[in-house]
């Protein structure tokens, strides 16, 4: 009975000698080439291979960006064109922020219109990222949870209406 315990103990040694070994031959990662970080509250430069093609398209805001949000801590929709409401309706809807039919209906009836889907912000949307003024895009994903729902629901009301008037004008 002595022995298996002290078997026990002269095997366990061994896992543990045998890992650090195998963890020395572990090449160290090179530090020639640290990865960039932003401190927060400032604005991240968006590289053109990730704009796809947006015009213009400067930088991705956060809510740490300042003078992005408004007083109500919220981002302005109002510049986020049909195509842009579009893509972030989806988001919304596929992210559970917002519920029910009626965002499922707004998207896709907005979705359908031609000029929508040539859209280059719609794509964006889809990624959750608002078209503002400057041709800048602000991340509603780095907004708190409360946040994010207010303003989804604020891009669903954008759609239906943008939505309605497409049908009213067949």
């Amino acid at each position: 009975m002595i022995s298996n315990k002290y078997f026990a103990v002269l095997a366990a040694a061994g896992l543990t000698i045998s890992g650090a070994a195998v963890a020395q031959t572990v090449p160290p990662i090179p530090q020639s080439s640290p990865v960039p970080t932003i401190p927060a509250g400032t604005q991240a430069t968006l590289p053109s291979a990730n704009l796809q093609a947006v015009a213009g398209g400067k930088n991705i805001l956060t809510a740490a960006s300042p003078g992005t949000l408004g007083a109500d801590g919220l981002p302005s929709i109002e510049n986020a064109q049909a195509g842009n409401v579009a893509g972030l309706s989806y988001y919304c809807v596929q992210q559970k922020l917002v519920l029910g039919t009626s965002p499922i209906v707004a998207s896709r009836t907005l979705a359908k219109r031609p000029d929508v889907q040539n859209d280059q912000f719609y794509s964006l949307g889809g990624k959750g990222l608002l078209q503002t003024a400057g041709g800048n895009v602000f991340d509603i994903s780095t907004l708190p949870k409360d946040k994010r729902v207010t303003t989804c629901n604020d891009v669903i009301k954008k759609a239906q209406s943008l939505g309605d008037s497409a049908v009213v004008g067949h």
